[in-house]
Order: C-alpha cells, then sequence, then structure tokens
C-alpha cells in the first residue's frame, strides 16, 4: 500500500520532489518505492526514455489507488464526525463531580465543540473499572490495568467549617481544635491524623463517622462539624459562604487525582484536551 500510494502521487503530481512533499517523504524513499513496486509487478511503470510518462499500466492502477484513497479519506472522515458527536463519561468520586466538574460541564461542553459530557457519579468504594466511562478519575490509582494515566494534581487539605464556627475557632486559636468534633469518612482514612500532625495537635479529638466524604461534607455545612477537606475541590461551597477555612495557611497532603482512559476507546487528544480544560487550574 505505501509503494501503490507512492505511485499515485507521482503520477498525479506528474513530479517525484512534488509527490515527496505531497507524502512528507524525501525524494529518495519516493524513487526506492518504485523500484520495488515496478520489481514486484514486473512490468515497467514509466515508457522509456520519458522518466515521468506513465505505461497505461501505471496509469490505470494509479487512478484506482486514488479512487480507492479517496474513498478511504470519506469513510474515516465519516467515523471521526461519528466519534466527535459521541457522549464522553466522565466517571468521578461524587463529592469531586458534583462540587468540581459539574459547574465547569456546560463550558466543557463548548470547549469540546458542543460535544456532549456526561458525568457519572461514584463511590471510592466501588470497582470503578467494571463502570461504563471514557475517562475515570481515580484516586490513589495504584493499579490501572494498563490503561493510560494522566496526573491531575495531590488534593492539598484543610479543615473547614460554617462560618460561625470558622470565626470562633481563628479567635480562640489552633489549639481549640482539640474541642471540636470532626466528621470524618470512611473512604478517607489517615486525612485527619495527618492534618492534626501538621497543626501540632497531639491531643484526639472527638469525631463521627460517615461512609462517604460527600456526607460529611453536608453534615459539615448543616454546622454538625469540621471537616478535613481540599478547599479547591470544594470552592463553590466557600464563595457561597457556607464553608470557611479557619486556619488556610496550614495544609497536608490528602491524595493524588489520576484520570485514567483507554486509547481505543476515547482518543489521546480528545482526553487530553477535556482533562485540560476542567483541570487546568486545580491545586
Amino acid at each position: 500500500m505505501r509503494a501503490l500510494s507512492v505511485l499515485e502521487a507521482v503520477v498525479r503530481t506528474g513530479n517525484v520532489v512534488a509527490a515527496a512533499d505531497d507524502l512528507r517523504v524525501t525524494p529518495g524513499a519516493v524513487s526506492k518505492q518504485l523500484v520495488q513496486l515496478q520489481h514486484e509487478i514486473e512490468a515497467p511503470l514509466f515508457e522509456s526514455g520519458h522518466r515521468l510518462k506513465p505505461t497505461p499500466l501505471a496509469t490505470e492502477l494509479a487512478q484506482a489507488v486514488g479512487t480507492a484513497l479517496r474513498h478511504i479519506e470519506e469513510a474515516w472522515m465519516s467515523a471521526t464526525r461519528v466519534s466527535d458527536t459521541r457522549v464522553i463519561t466522565i466517571a468521578a468520586n461524587a463529592t469531586l463531580s458534583m462540587h468540581w466538574i459539574l459547574p465547569r460541564l456546560v463550558d466543557a461542553e463548548a470547549k469540546m465543540g458542543g460535544r456532549p459530557v456526561r458525568v457519572s457519579q461514584m463511590h471510592t468504594t466501588d470497582e470503578w473499572r467494571r463502570l461504563p466511562f471514557d475517562i475515570a478519575i481515580v484516586r490513589q490509582a495504584d493499579d490501572t490495568g494498563g490503561l493510560e494515566r494522566r496526573p491531575i494534581g495531590i488534593e492539598r487539605l484543610t479543615v473547614l467549617a460554617t462560618p460561625e464556627r470558622a470565626q470562633r475557632l481563628r479567635q480562640e486559636g489552633v489549639a481549640a481544635i482539640a474541642q471540636e468534633t470532626f466528621l470524618v469518612a470512611r473512604t478517607r482514612a489517615g486525612e485527619l491524623e495527618g492534618w492534626l500532625a501538621v497543626a501540632g495537635i497531639d491531643a484526639p479529638v472527638a469525631t463521627r463517622s460517615t461512609p462517604h466524604f460527600y456526607i460529611a461534607v453536608e453534615a459539615a455545612v448543616a454546622d454538625q462539624g469540621c471537616v478535613i477537606g481540599p478547599p479547591g475541590v470544594l470552592a463553590d461551597l466557600i464563595r457561597q459562604k457556607r464553608l470557611e477555612l479557619p486556619f488556610p495557611h496550614l495544609k497536608s497532603d490528602g491524595s493524588l487525582l489520576t484520570a485514567v482512559f483507554d486509547p481505543q476507546v476515547c482518543r489521546r487528544k480528545t482526553a487530553d484536551r477535556l482533562l485540560t480544560f476542567l483541570f487546568a487550574d486545580f491545586g
């Protein structure tokens, strides 16, 4: 097929150099392919004494190849148009979906040329590999089963509370944390302890356990206690003044978020374009 494409380009352009430019190869590579093709079919491709005048056989062959290549190009364009209108499904945990991805979804679809983008919410405890997705956003992706991965960033954690509770904590100082109740998601083990170590709090604190982080966040919004979480992800709640950061300078590292996708299902340039837009300011 490579040699036939070379013949088609030479017959069409009437020039080895022009054919080489069209195919983005060197003139030497064009000449080599022509020699190999002529050897394969055991017949001359160009008239004797006229180096670039194709024989009737070469002309017929080049025209057939050109027709075939146009059909292939049309089929490819049709296939990519279908691909470019198919819904892109992003699977992400509930908190990231609700507070980070969904507020950016309308602009993301516009960025993708109007291509629809759907968000499928999942829990950290779900087996994400079994879920339908084009792109999955996972925490601590140790084993992605051969899928391509794109690092998004590390969640930076701090304490969040209602404005009234946060104001009281600021007035009383970091030591007052030891008297607070913390809402802890069972899916985020160790995050409270990590932040307390950064804050220098040695005394144990009272905790209330929830099965998922988004439940802990809603309980904090309802003023049932403090929560340790990523303020970047929860920026909408902070802008709405439903939560505040009493000690924004005290932050610990949380999980690394990673996007994973199968390039045979979601093209690399599609995944990279969407992820770049959605998470350009993450962190």
